[in-house]
C-alpha cells in the first residue's frame, strides 16, 4: 500500500513538473505574440501587475507570514533578475528573432545557473562541467552565427542578459527555498515589487489597449498567470513531491517545448538543423548538470 501511495505521489510529481516546464516553454511564443503590438516594456510591466495580483490572492487565502527583514533584500533582488531584468532582455531580443531562435539560445539557462552557483557558493565542480559549460556556449555561438549570416546581432546580446539575469535571480530565490517554499519566495518577490510594476505600467500604458487584437490581449494574460505564476507553482511542487534531481530533470524538454509552442501558436517552421542544436544544446546541459 505505501509503495503504491509513493508511486503515485512520484508520478504526480513527474506531471506537475511537466505542467510547469509546459507554461514557461510557451513564454517565448506569447512574447512575440505581444511584441506584435505591445512595448517590451509594457509587457514586462504588466505581466508582473497580472501575477503580482495573483500572488496577493495566494498569500492572503494561504495566510502566508511576512518575511523577515533578512529576507526582504533577497525576495527583491531576485525578482529584479526575474520579474523584470529577464522578461524586458528577452522581449527586447525578441523583436527582430523568431522564437525558435530564442528558445536555443536561451537553452542553456540551466548551464549558465548551475555555473553561477558554483562560483556564488565556492563549490568545486568537475572540470567536465566546465568542459560542457564551454561546449554549450560554443553551441549557441555557432547556431547565432549561423542564423545571422556569419554575425552575433544584438537579438543574441539581449537573450543572453536575459539568460544571465534569469540565472541569478534563480540562484538567489533557490538560497531562499531554502528555508521557505517556492512559491512563497516568488509570490513576495511579486508583491515586493509591485510598486515599480504598477508605477511602471502606469507610465508606459499605451493609447486604445482595449481595441487591440484578441490575441495579443490573451498572450498578456497568459505570460501573466501561466509562466510567471501558475508555471513556478507547478514546478516547485513538484520538485518537492518528487525530488530536485529527479523531477528537475523535465526541464530538459523545455527547450522542445519552446520549439513545439512557436509551431503551434505562430505557425514557425523549425528547420532539421535547428532540432539538431537543440538536442546537442540539451545533451550537453543533462551532461554537465549531471557533472556539476
Amino acid at each position: 500500500m505505501l509503495e503504491m501511495l509513493r508511486r503515485h505521489q512520484t508520478a504526480y510529481a513527474y506531471v506537475l513538473g511537466f505542467v510547469g516546464v509546459l507554461c514557461f516553454a510557451a513564454t517565448l511564443p506569447l512574447t512575440s505574440i505581444a511584441l506584435a503590438d505591445f512595448s517590451p516594456t509594457f509587457i514586462t510591466m504588466i505581466r508582473a501587475v497580472i501575477a503580482g495580483v495573483a500572488a496577493c490572492i495566494w498569500l492572503i487565502f494561504s495566510q502566508s507570514s511576512r518575511p523577515t527583514r533578512g529576507e526582504i533584500k533577497p525576495l527583491l533582488v531576485s525578482g529584479l533578475g526575474l520579474v523584470f531584468g529577464f522578461p524586458l532582455a528577452m522581449a527586447i531580443g525578441l523583436q527582430t528573432v523568431p522564437s525558435y531562435h530564442g528558445a536555443v539560445v536561451l537553452g542553456i539557462l540551466p548551464l549558465v545557473t548551475a555555473g553561477l552557483s558554483v562560483i556564488v557558493h565556492g563549490y568545486r565542480a568537475r572540470l567536465g562541467f566546465w568542459l560542457c559549460a564551454v561546449v554549450g556556449a560554443g553551441l549557441v555561438i555557432v547556431f547565432t552565427l549561423r542564423e545571422q549570416e556569419g554575425s552575433v546581432g544584438w537579438a543574441d546580446l539581449w537573450l543572453v542578459l536575459a539568460a544571465l539575469m534569469a540565472s541569478s535571480g534563480y540562484v538567489i530565490a533557490g538560497d531562499l527555498a531554502k528555508r521557505r517554499p517556492g512559491p512563497w519566495v516568488i509570490c513576495w518577490s511579486l508583491v515586493l515589487l509591485s510598486p515599480i510594476s504598477l508605477i511602471g505600467t502606469v507610465l508606459v500604458w499605451p493609447d486604445f489597449f482595449w481595441v487591440r487584437p484578441e490575441g495579443s490581449l490573451f498572450a498578456l494574460l497568459a505570460l501573466g498567470l501561466f509562466s510567471m505564476f501558475f508555471g513556478f507553482f507547478a514546478w516547485n511542487t513538484g520538485l518537492a513531491l518528487g525530488g530536485i534531481a529527479e523531477v528537475g530533470q523535465v526541464q530538459l524538454l523545455q527547450l522542445f517545448l519552446t520549439l513545439m509552442w512557436g509551431s503551434i501558436l505562430l505557425g514557425e517552421v523549425v528547420t532539421l538543423d535547428v532540432w539538431v542544436f537543440a538536442s546537442l544544446v540539451a545533451l550537453t546541459v543533462y551532461i554537465g548538470r549531471k557533472l556539476a
